[in-house]
């Protein structure tokens, strides 16, 4: 199983499995947990850019919009889930939002990483 792969797997575990109450507060600041959300996705969608990106016959920009929907569809797709579950998850507009901005940061910072390895070479 690959880097990104793994991560994937992840964060649909950690999605999935019992939780808390929602709009962790840490250190006083409120919806502290969407940092959180923010920062996984982030580093999937950076994972998974380099991995489309590598491919041959992909070009950056198939590679960057595959990185971000995908991203954004599975952020989504896991808060419906959790709205069916009864396992003390909870569905949120905000953790969606999250997500999505995630899957684009971290698509963002992969391309600049991935076309400044290409200009290294």
């Amino acid at each position: 199983m690959d880097t990104s792969t793994s991560m994937g797997v992840l964060i649909a575990i950690l999605s999935l499995i019992p939780g808390g109450p929602g709009n962790f507060n840490f250190l006083g600041i409120p919806y502290f947990d969407k940092v959180g959300h923010c920062g996984m996705y982030a580093v999937w969608a950076f994972l998974i850019f380099n991995a489309f990106a590598g491919n041959p016959g992909w070009s950056l920009r198939k590679a960057f919009w595959s990185t971000v929907i995908l991203g954004t569809c599975v952020g989504v797709g896991l808060e419906f889930v959790q709205n069916m579950m009864a396992l003390g998850r909870q569905f949120e507009i905000l953790d969606m939002a999250a997500n999505a901005c995630g899957a684009f940061a971290g698509t963002l910072l992969g391309k600049l990483f991935f076309q400044l390895r290409l200009k290294g070479k």
